[in-house]
């Protein structure tokens, strides 16, 4: 599958500005020049506040994020957040490059030893940090809906915010599908 169609299927919400990041893994072998083509499109998107970074690649996928800075930034220090961050060994003094310098090193240990992702990575993603918690202590007792990620309190809210990602999704999707570009659609002239 196109890189352009991955990251608009999975990274909609972040391109919209409706969430602070979004993660998609690409193939290799289906996208050889991956590494050209996201330099490309953060020199066009960057002047719009729209990253795409590498968080870990091994032989044959990439994982990328995709966030508008400014969000991220503002979402990451908030007190909630940052305390948890700090709770779980980032230093209490942000920057994003050094907390997602941190996120990358911890992604790359954990996929070593076959783990899962550190949990920290939904406060990067910008779900609830009761569901975080949630996920932390409970993992899949306790879980009353899945979607985006596993929720265990406010599912109304959560079903909500599904949604609302689900229609972002589909209207990007529609427009890529029509012959539009992720720089047509978040590019301002």
């Amino acid at each position: 599958m196109p890189t352009e169609y991955i990251l608009a299927y999975h990274c909609a919400p972040a391109f919209a500005g409706i969430k602070p990041s979004n993660i998609a893994s690409c193939s290799k072998r289906e996208n050889p020049n991956i590494t050209v083509q996201i330099k490309m499109l953060n020199e066009k998107l960057n002047k719009n506040d729209i990253y795409i970074d590498v968080l870990c690649e091994c032989g044959e996928r990439v994982l990328l994020m995709v966030y508008r800075k400014q969000k991220l930034c503002e979402y990451l220090q908030r007190d909630d957040i940052k305390s948890f961050l700090c709770d779980n060994g980032y230093p209490k003094e942000f920057s994003l490059a050094k907390y997602l310098a941190i996120l990358k090193s911890r992604i790359y240990a954990q996929r070593l030893m076959n783990k899962e992702f550190p949990h920290e990575i939904g406060a990067f993603l910008g779900y609830p940090l009761h569901d975080i918690y949630g996920f932390i202590n409970h993992k899949h007792q306790g879980c009353l809906l899945t979607g985006e990620w596993k929720v265990y309190e406010n599912t109304e809210q959560a079903k909500k915010l599904f949604c609302r990602y689900n229609k972002c999704r589909k209207a990007v999707i529609k427009r890529i599908n029509e012959g539009r570009t992720l720089t047509d659609l978040f590019c301002i002239a």
